[in-house]
């Protein structure tokens, strides 16, 4: 309504009632009290239904007047208000008017507000069911536990079956019952198909958890500073089920160290250089990754790895041309070890341990009574001298570092295994059977041998200058440099062993310790003879001087030869690595610099200034009394800036991403054992993936939420987990 002090226009109606023959009439104050839902509008000069205006009827029998055009006739405006007051479509308008008031006057009424209220509540609690599912999940795979039990399709509230649900349903169970009322009433109120716990939904929220958990390390890859550049590791082991896996583990820098993170295990139909290289760059680029950025790969020599041209090596280098091949230093130094065993009189030794470590192993009585001689033995010792083991194992296949730990077992129960030994073989009381008998003697009267046990004292000797070195290039955060210094070390010190006599004095000393112990009255040279050929036969004054001359120097020659050919020459990665390194950098020539510009210069942020960069960088290092040995530890040292060195910073991140070897593999494949065994050696690749990545990476905190998005994404169901219109 106009305010008070307006004047409404008045209009002219014909009357003949009147003397003039016509009467005025406007618009009257009155009808606005009335008349609650009309308005006046001066432009028109009429007057409006509110409702009807805003909230007009849509089925098309709404009139004309009041609503799309203005009423004007005020001669007869009581009596049509009146009438369109009691009209249908005008009580509809009225209806929806009052609906619009009320909800703008307090919105909690508002429909689409409840709704999205109560779907806000509903989705909060559907993913607080999901949440106690995963963390169900990420316990029995961070601890490497078998998911599922005797029967995977029964309800977890059902308390009738007599037979095993599974680590993951009992887990969830007991989540259940310990206090997680969202779940229990979940479990007790949802459908028979919508519990979540089935075999079904666990694979797709598993495959949920790996890609999490890839990308996570996708991400890490290319937030470093020195751009999404990567190197790579890996290798092939067969699982319970018989099947080729290929481990691939990504290696990168964080805050200048390096990082190796294993991606995935692939399953390999073919072991070809082509298909495995097929199956590397499917892996890398399912995951993120662009091969084009990789910069390095460490693989062991096996042929169809490191071959020339078909190797997987070799194919992977033509589709990213800028990857360096790295044979793995650990398989180097396995090699080096395995070849230099291969004096006769060394390799019988060795047998022997072997053979030793069977006897024991596959009977409980004869480990029993190996047990009983250390007891003896220790009753008799001070508590310094007692020997702590009780068991001795069998020579490791593959692994060196757990041979050196055998040899080391048998140096110090010697006297007990001797002891056990004796005693079976005299067999007092007729309680041994005869193989057991006959097995005691053989083995004892071969331990007891001169030349087994120079044999042994020699290999024990030389092995322990390479036990730290092969635990040492295990580690995942050791650079190429510091892997081949070590390895330039112990090569040096061997090579001086040659031309050391004190050496083997120290041998033969222990050698005849050692025979005391077994009471063979001393060490002693074989019988010897001029035709003699399947043995050695060397000429010798003594005992000592045929023992160096037939064991210690063939097994240290040998093992000197293996050192030069398997590491005489120092890997390219190392070479310009050691041009950039400041305590070397005083060595490094014109010749070094030209060969690193012309291989990184399209990695060079700036290669134009190049050289000008280098001559600041000597001249920093010049006048420093301490300078970094090593990668690692030039790339965090606080002087190193990158924004005056950025090529060379670059440049040294980036041969940091080569690999010394490919152990982080190996300890990958040690995962494998542990999760699919022989009695889980049916589950999928996905499920596999996801299983072995949450053991393996136990440092990297889950994001709950994130995982339960990327399921509702991929997997629409009945529960809601999202807000469709948010």
């Amino acid at each position: 309504m106009p305010e008070s002090t307006f004047k409404f226009p008045s209009k002219l109606y014909k009357d003949s009632r009147c003397k003039s023959g016509s009467f005025k009439r406007s618009c009257c104050r009155e009808w606005f009290t009335k008349f609650e839902f009309i308005s006046y509008s001066k432009d028109k000069d009429g007057i409006y239904c509110l409702a009807c205006k805003f909230f007009p009827d849509t089925s098309g029998r709404r009139p004309r007047k009041l609503v799309s055009e203005p009423y004007q006739n005020w001669k007869d405006a009581i009596t049509d208000l009146k009438r369109h007051a009691s009209s249908e479509t005008h009580l509809n308008s009225i209806i929806r008017l009052s609906g619009f008031q009320e909800t703008y006057m307090r919105p909690e009424s508002r429909i689409d507000i409840n709704t999205n209220a109560r779907g806000d509540t509903l989705i909060a609690k559907n993913r607080q069911i999901l949440k106690s599912l995963i963390k169900c999940l990420e316990f029995c795979g961070r601890r490497g536990l078998a998911l599922r039990g005797h029967r995977d399709d029964d309800k977890i509230q059902d308390n009738t079956q007599d037979y095993n649900l599974g680590n993951y349903k009992e887990l969830v169970k007991f989540r259940a019952e310990a206090g997680d009322s969202v779940l229990d009433d979940h479990l007790k109120q949802c459908a028979k198909n919508a519990s979540y716990t089935s075999k079904t939904s666990q694979n797709e929220l598993l495959a949920c958890i790996k890609r999490f958990i890839q990308q996570t390390i996708v991400d890490e890859v290319k937030a470093q500073p020195l751009g999404p550049h990567f190197g790579y590791q890996c290798d092939e082991v067969s699982d319970a089920s018989n099947w080729e896996q290929l481990g691939i583990v990504i290696r990168y820098l964080r805050d200048g160290s390096p990082v190796e993170k294993l991606l995935e295990f692939v399953q390999a139909e073919e072991t070809t250089g082509s298909a495995l290289c097929g199956l590397i760059v499917k892996a890398l680029t399912d995951a993120g990754l662009d091969i084009q950025f990789c910069r390095a790969q460490t693989m062991d020599g096996a042929g169809n790895m490191s071959g020339k041209n078909l190797g997987c090596a070799a194919q992977f280098t033509r589709l990213s041309p800028r990857t360096v091949y790295h044979y793995c230093a650990s398989h180097n130094l396995n090699l080096v070890l395995c070849k230099c065993c291969n004096v006769p009189e060394i390799q019988l030794m060795l047998d022997s341990l072997k053979q030793l470590g069977i006897f024991f192993k596959y009977s409980p009585k004869r480990s029993r009574c190996l047990e009983k001689a250390v007891d003896e033995i220790n009753s008799n010792r001070d508590v310094q001298n007692k020997i702590t083991k009780q068991k001795f194992k069998v020579f490791c296949e593959t692994r060196w570092c757990e041979k050196i730990t055998t040899l080391g077992s048998f140096s110090t129960m010697y006297e007990p295994i001797i002891s056990c030994l004796e005693e079976i073989s005299s067999n007092v009381g007729r309680t041994w059977d005869k193989k057991a008998v006959i097995d005691a003697k053989g083995l004892l009267t071969k331990i007891t041998d001169s030349t087994f046990i120079v044999s042994f004292q020699t290999v024990h000797n030389f092995f322990g200058y390479v036990t730290g070195l092969s635990r040492k290039l295990q580690g995942s955060t050791l650079d190429i440099v510091e892997g081949y210094k070590m390895i330039d070390t112990v090569k040096t010190l061997v090579k001086s062993t040659r031309d050391d006599e004190t050496e083997f004095d120290t041998v033969f000393e222990k050698a005849t310790a050692m025979a005391e112990v077994a009471d063979i009255g001393g060490i002693k040279a074989p019988r010897r003879c001029g035709r003699q050929t399947q043995r050695s036969n060397v000429p010798a004054d003594n005992v000592q001087v045929y023992y160096r001359r037939a064991v210690f120097l063939p097994f240290l020659d040998s093992m000197i030869q293996q050192f030069e050919i398997r590491f005489g020459e120092r890997a390219v990665s190392v070479v310009r690595a050691l041009a950039l390194i400041p305590n070397n950098i005083h060595q490094t020539t014109d010749e070094a610099i030209d060969d690193i510009i012309n291989y990184y210069e399209v990695d060079m942020p700036f290669p134009d200034s190049f050289r000008q960069e280098f001559r600041l960088w000597k001249e920093l290092w010049r006048v420093q009394n301490e300078k970094p040995t090593t990668l690692t530890s030039t790339l965090t040292d606080p002087r190193v800036c990158s924004t005056i060195f950025p090529n060379i910073v670059k440049l040294l991140g980036l041969i940091s991403l080569t690999s010394v070897t490919s152990s982080s593999t190996e300890r990958a494949n040690s995962s494998l054992k542990y999760i699919k065994t022989f009695s889980r050696n049916t589950m999928g690749e996905e499920r596999l993936n996801a299983l072995l990545l949450l053991y393996v990476h136990k440092n990297i905190k889950l994001d709950y939420e994130k995982i339960i998005d990327d399921f509702s994404r991929r997997n629409p169901r009945k529960m809601l987990l999202v807000n469709p219109m948010a």
